[in-house]
């Protein structure tokens, strides 16, 4: 009888050591650093996409004053007189300032809505690792939209 109750608090013993191993891989944080990866992901895919929608609102810039310019150039190879190459030159001078602060207004909403939505991203996930003990921060990386330089903020796990 003594052997088994010895051999039973054996068996006993040898499974509350094997299960606190089974919590331990529980608490490894795994699925914290898998979100926040996913977050990072997700930032730099808006990142790609608000350079390709810089990238297109340049170039539409580019091409409407290339062809003001072109006008402008017509009209000087087709013998027009002075009065009307100067009326024209106004013409096209503040057509392309109407241009460019149009361009300068998307592009500035661009990238504000870019940082405001990083930030939120990052701002969320870091309360979240907090919550589950990771310290986390932003990790300011620079990048061009369109012909603008910006900061925006992937996250960056400093400790656990």
């Amino acid at each position: 009888m003594k052997k088994f109750i010895v051999a039973l608090f054996s068996v006993v013993a040898l499974c509350m050591f094997m299960g606190t191993g089974v919590f331990a891989a529980e608490n490894d944080n795994t699925e914290i650093l898998q979100k926040i990866e996913e977050t990072n992901v997700a930032i730099e895919q808006e990142i790609q996409a608000a350079q390709a929608k810089g990238d297109k609102l340049l170039s539409a810039l580019s091409l409407e004053t290339a062809k003001l310019d072109a006008k402008l150039e017509t009209a000087r190879q087709n013998g027009a007189s002075e009065t009307d190459i100067a009326k024209l030159e106004k013409e096209v001078k503040t057509k392309k300032a109407e241009l460019t602060a149009k361009y300068n207004k998307d592009l500035d909403k661009l990238i504000g809505d870019l940082i405001d939505k990083t930030n939120k991203m990052t701002a969320d996930m870091i309360e979240e690792a907090a919550k589950e003990g990771i310290q986390a921060e932003c990790s300011w990386v620079y990048v061009q939209i369109a012909d603008r330089w910006v900061w925006v903020d992937p996250i960056k796990i400093i400790g656990p």
